[in-house]
């Protein structure tokens, strides 16, 4: 038996990012193969206090607890990192920290894998990247990495491309090639990371767990919303293609477009929008059934080096119809479905405020797409069913073990 722990730099137990949801979803699954499984991350009170009562209606204790462990900085100011430990519905060890000093969390994570005393160490920062270097114990588990993003690696036009990515290039370059695996989420990544810096890498999709129902934990369940009128998107901001979709709004002033923020999106991006009548703005939701209840076709028309773009695949699996752009991975999770457009990619240039630069689009293929979808109830019809089905013998035929094999593999080697 493998003992994983996951160490989880986003905000939030259910995060709205698609990697750090992919992250959660290895963790569980991994503990529903009979693996003991453990996270350390940022959290609210009130997701805490969810997942307890959802472990609890499952008959499973979690057996929360709390610490606070004080913290004073170079200034003498005093702080309070509040620690709360928890067992989930998944029966899998949470760690939950509600506010954050740099040193502690380092020793606090130390702290909490010499009490795990895990097989494997899993993330995706250089932080843990290199304290898990000069643990104590390092010979005792397994690292490895995951690759969401191309920014995340040390070279390459792409490399610190966004705020908190790669910190020191030459630093964490060398200690990638140290590590026992890394994980690419596709092969888009997986080649990036061999064409700019030779580092090899294990391509694998995310786990099939990550696209089922985050309720019945079953199939997703296939929409039926030919009559919707909204277009969506996710995340609106320059890299992840604003300008098509302002284009768009444009030349259909009569059609409904809602966007989710995300990430990536600024106050000069949601005012790009307001100034739109027919689009709507929602807040940043981590329940993407608020957006497939709603929505009958979904944009995702992306400018950068996409890793995969899982809410393309959480679309499809649906029978969202999905008008996507072929940038970086995107191909992959459109797994030959239209529409898949041609783009002109960023570069890696970037602008004096570190934004990258993005080129001129042809806005015509999306606005035939787009027209032919919400108008041709035929072709929506058509194209419904085609998605709904090819998406899920795409789900059926991955395996649910892949990850695991992959992870017990490296046990057999010193």
């Amino acid at each position: 038996m493998m003992r994983v722990f996951l160490v989880q730099t986003a905000q939030g137990l259910t995060p709205s990012s698609g990697g750090y949801k992919a992250n959660v979803s290895l963790l569980r699954s991994l503990s529903d193969q009979g693996h003991a499984t453990a996270q350390i991350c940022y959290a609210f009170d009130h997701e805490i206090n969810e997942y307890a009562a959802r472990a609890e209606a499952k008959d499973i204790e979690p057996g929360m607890s709390k610490k606070i462990v004080p913290v004073v900085d170079p200034n003498g100011k005093a702080y309070e990192i509040f620690v709360k430990t928890f067992i989930d519905e998944h029966k899998v060890h949470n760690r939950n920290k509600l506010s954050s000093r740099m040193e502690t969390l380092i020793g606090l994570f130390t702290e909490h894998i010499d009490e795990f005393k895990p097989t494997h160490v899993i993330f995706n920062d250089p932080i843990t990247m290199k304290f898990t270097a000069d643990h104590p114990d390092r010979d005792t588990f397994k690292r490895i990495n995951i690759i969401h993003t191309a920014e995340q690696l040390p070279f390459g036009p792409f490399c610190a491309g966004v705020d908190g990515h790669c910190l020191s290039p030459k630093v964490e370059n060398r200690m990638l090639r140290e590590l026992d695996g890394i994980w690419s989420v596709s092969m888009a990544v997986k080649e990036y990371a061999w064409r700019y810096g030779q580092l090899p890498t294990t391509f694998l999709v995310h786990p099939p767990s990550t696209y089922l129902d985050r309720t019945t934990g079953g199939m997703p369940v296939v929409r039926n919303n030919i009559d919707k009128e909204e277009i969506g998107m996710v995340n609106p901001c320059p890299h992840k293609g604003l300008s098509i979709l302002v284009a768009l709004a444009k030349k259909f002033p009569h059609m409904k477009f809602v966007t989710w923020k995300s990430w990536g999106s600024r106050t000069v991006h949601v005012q790009q929008l307001q100034a739109l009548p027919n689009v709507k703005i929602e807040p940043t939701t981590s329940n993407t059934d608020e957006i497939w209840d709603r929505i009958k076709v979904l944009l995702a028309p992306s400018l950068w080096h996409e890793a995969w773009g899982i809410v393309v695949t959480e679309a499809q699996l649906r029978g969202i119809p999905v008008i996507a752009s072929n940038a970086g991975g995107l191909p992959e999770a459109k797994i030959g479905l239209p529409y898949c457009i041609p783009v002109k990619e960023v570069t890696g240039e970037r602008h004096v405020n570190g934004d990258y630069v993005v080129p001129e689009q042809d806005i015509t293929p999306w606005e035939q797409a787009l027209e032919k979808t919400m108008t041709d109830r035929e072709e929506y019809q058509a194209l419904q069913a085609l998605t709904a089905t090819r998406a899920s013998e795409w789900l059926r035929g991955l395996d649910p073990r892949g990850h695991e094999k992959w992870l017990l593999s490296m046990m057999e080697t010193k």
